[in-house]
């Protein structure tokens, strides 16, 4: 007969099992999402490696300086000479058949600009990514001025700048030259606050590069 157990007149000697309830997990907050933490962290040795595209840039204080001309002076002599003796031709020839004197004082203008350009150097500034926005000399842009970001980096071409497109529509892009710095450091500490978009070069910047200035 199997053996009947009465619970309403139990003896000292039975007792109802104790259930215990584990501790609320500590919460922590990502964004507006609560994420629960794990209960037992994982030994450091036994946590895969971070990939290298993921880890945040380490740089001293949370701020990337370096300091040279705010544009790289290697000026074309033949070609900016070559462009500014067709840039004074067209005002001629415009005078002279068009009788246009704004569109020759145009022309003429842009190639005085020209040769003005290739024998003036640029003054030395500093230049600071930081968490509250980008330097360049005594300007400092907002990160919430910067609709985004492209780094362009052709050494072999003499091409290493930081192009910045603001939010303003009527202002174009502001070229920062990066020197000898680290172009993957200065993209990874840029992605923390900006979104990364190319930039296509206007036609002046085309120009510029091509002269040297």
């Amino acid at each position: 007969m199997a053996r009947v157990i009465d619970l309403k007149n139990r003896g000292p000697g039975l007792q109802r099992p104790r259930v215990e309830t584990p501790a609320a997990s500590p919460l922590r907050f990502v964004g507006s999402k609560p994420i629960r933490s794990s209960l037992k962290s994982k030994p450091e040795g036994s946590l895969p490696p971070r990939p290298a595209e993921s880890r945040a840039p380490e740089f001293k204080g949370g701020v990337i300086n370096w300091s040279g001309p705010i544009h790289e002076y290697q000026p074309n002599i033949g070609a900016i000479a070559a462009v500014s003796l067709m840039l004074f031709a067209v005002a001629v020839l415009v005078q002279i058949f068009q009788k246009n004197l704004i569109t020759t004082i145009f022309f003429g203008l842009l190639g005085v600009v020209i040769l003005i350009s290739a024998g003036k150097k640029s003054a030395t500034v500093d230049f600071e990514i930081n968490p509250l926005g980008i330097k360049v000399g005594e300007r400092v842009y907002s990160f919430r001025e910067v609709k985004s970001f492209w780094i362009e980096y052709e050494p072999t071409l003499g091409i290493r700048e930081l192009s910045l497109q603001l939010r303003k529509w009527y202002s174009p892009y502001i070229k920062i030259p990066i020197y000898d710095q680290n172009p993957v450091q200065l993209r990874l500490a840029l992605l923390a606050f900006l979104p990364e978009a190319e930039h296509k070069d206007t036609v002046a910047d085309t120009l510029a590069r091509k002269l040297g200035l």
